[in-house]
């Protein structure tokens, strides 16, 4: 029989290797690295819990499971393609928000549907009763994701050059929006929807290209806004949720202690961000009138009945083309506030 002493050489090279030195082979095969990506710059007020999430993950985990968290300008994702670049597994991990995200699955866009709610109350509410048999399975089913955290962000108003709180108001008035439904929401309240990049904002207000925009305190903060217009028009038309998912592949491949160290950390920065931003939105607004000098006016019952009614088309179309999706969120939805109205 012909012998091969090279081969015998090499698996017995092998075989000492995993002798001698199967420790360091296990050390080094669960050093494992992920990514996370976020759409948001990092002026936005709670970045850090975001920074502060994939740097416990990666202390808790003694290393061994090391998470690189890159932030706006750091990454090439647009909002609506971190969902995809998770679902390819192109990143582990993606932070964005339902009305990035809506353009690319609509049915997530409920909780940014126009003037569903009353308060940041009724809207948490909702969204609570909708997370497990709504929210999840879309992004389980569709996107390979789990969510890891998710909140509802209160304060979505106009920030303009005069109060807008009518549709008269709103007529010819050129209003930066951030996705179809709050473009079809500011055209059907006699305003004309325009597309600005968030960096240009300041920019386009400041020259008068447009005469306001839609966004949130964080937005108008980061921004800085309220150096080129002094009216804020408080509609709070829409409580968009943020979300931020993992591949189900990545994270099953983890030993199962890492995966419950970030299911468990994620679960823990959840609470400061909905925390963080339900105290954080009133102080921006508070630091807005006391710094900034800007008149905030609110919707009168009357015109919000009005918005109301202008809008309704929009829920119509939403959820015709969300079909039995739409269905179900409009159903938890009614079962929830009619209970309540009774």
């Amino acid at each position: 029989m012909k012998s091969f002493p090279i081969l015998g050489k090499c698996l017995t090279l092998a075989s000492s290797l995993l002798l001698l030195g199967h420790s360091h082979l296990a050390a080094a095969q669960d050093k494992i690295t992920w990514t996370m990506v976020s759409p948001l710059t990092p002026a936005i007020a709670y970045m850090p819990l975001y920074q502060q999430l994939a740097d416990n993950i990666t202390e808790r985990s003694q290393g061994r499971l090391t998470v690189n968290f890159l932030s706006f300008g750091q990454h090439p994702f647009k909002g609506p393609d971190i969902l995809t670049a998770v679902r390819d597994g192109v990143v582990q991990i993606g932070n964005s928000a339902d009305v990035y995200v809506s353009s690319l699955e609509p049915a997530v866009a409920f909780m940014g549907l126009p003037f569903l709610f009353d308060n940041l109350e009724q809207a948490k509410t909702t969204f609570n009763a909708l997370k497990e048999p709504y929210y999840q399975p879309i992004f389980a089913d569709k996107y390979q994701s789990e969510l890891l955290t998710s909140f509802v962000i209160s304060g979505s108003a106009i920030h303009a050059k005069k109060p807008l709180d009518n549709s008269d108001a709103l007529k010819g008035q050129k209003i930066r929006v951030f996705g179809k439904e709050s473009g079809d929401m500011i055209r059907l309240l006699g305003g004309e929807p325009a597309t600005v990049a968030f960096g240009e904002l300041y920019t386009a207000l400041q020259r008068g290209t447009i005469d306001g925009a839609l966004t949130g305190m964080d937005g108008a903060n980061a921004a800085r806004v309220y150096e080129v217009v002094d009216n804020n028009t408080w509609w709070n038309w829409s409580y968009p949720v943020e979300f931020t998912f993992v591949n189900r592949q990545a994270l099953a491949a983890l030993p199962e202690d890492l995966q419950t160290i970030v299911r468990e950390e994620a679960a823990s920065i959840n609470a400061e961000l909905q925390a963080n931003r339900d105290l954080g939105t009133m102080r921006l607004l508070i630091k807005a009138i006391e710094q900034d000098g800007i008149t905030v006016t609110g919707l009168s019952a009357a015109n919000l009945a009005d918005f109301r009614t202008r809008t309704q088309p929009i829920l119509d179309e939403w959820q015709g083309k969300t079909g039995a999706l739409g269905e179900q969120a409009f159903a938890i939805y009614h079962q929830l506030h009619d209970s309540a109205a009774q």
